[in-house]
């Protein structure tokens, strides 16, 4: 039996998904809470397995929770549910420790799916939220593709496969000088400092498949 707590602001939500989620001859919801500080003070007491999460709620938000509940008890599984479509919501909630994201709309066959998926130790993102961060992707690429060159993109992936200057310049035949041009530009362009940022940044925005 997966032991399932509902964090959730309204009362009227958390009543339906409680209603849907005892239906499943596997999941119990063993408590609910409508804000994040209770949510805490809730798990530390019942110890569920699986917390369904809300991001939008007074005081501590969904995010906030997550990190403080899983810097506590970092056992316990997190499951998103959002109304937000956007991809830094989502990749900020991920970030946090949870481990899927379902949208509120599609909190149906998703949310068993997404619960069954994350209990068995997989990450879980709903159609829609795969969507959302497939064509925020394909923007982003598309903005940055204009803004670098072929070459700063070439350089810009052997960067992130760990490649020093000296290597980058003997695998593109260029000059050491000239790939230090390259990432500097880079920097400048991307507006970040340090390569260890400009690689968390490539890969964050998906910048690794241009």
């Amino acid at each position: 039996m997966i032991r399932i707590m509902l964090v959730e602001d309204h009362a009227v939500v958390r009543e339906a998904l409680r209603s849907m989620l005892e239906r499943e001859p596997d999941m119990q919801v063993v408590a609910e809470a409508g804000d994040g500080e209770s949510a805490l003070r809730l798990a530390r007491d019942l110890a569920p397995e699986l917390v369904v999460m809300d991001i939008s709620m007074p005081g501590l938000d969904g995010i906030q929770t997550t990190r403080r509940l899983l810097a506590w008890n970092p056992v316990i599984k997190v499951l998103a549910l959002s109304t937000y479509r956007d991809r830094r919501v989502i990749q900020q909630i991920l970030n946090a420790g949870a481990a899927g994201y379902v949208v509120k709309s599609a909190a149906g066959a998703e949310l068993r799916r997404g619960i069954r998926a994350v209990i068995e130790g997989r990450g879980f993102l709903c159609a829609d939220a795969d969507e959302a961060v497939a064509n925020d992707l394909r923007s982003q690429q598309q903005v940055h593709g204009q803004v670098l060159s072929r070459r700063e993109r070439q350089v810009l992936a052997l960067i992130v496969e760990g490649k020093t200057s000296s290597a980058i310049a003997d695998s593109l035949h260029i000059a050491q000088t000239t790939v230090e041009v390259h990432r500097r530009n880079l920097m400048r362009k991307l507006e970040v400092h340090g390569i260890a940022n400009l690689i968390k940044y490539a890969i964050r925005e998906g910048l690794t498949s241009l």
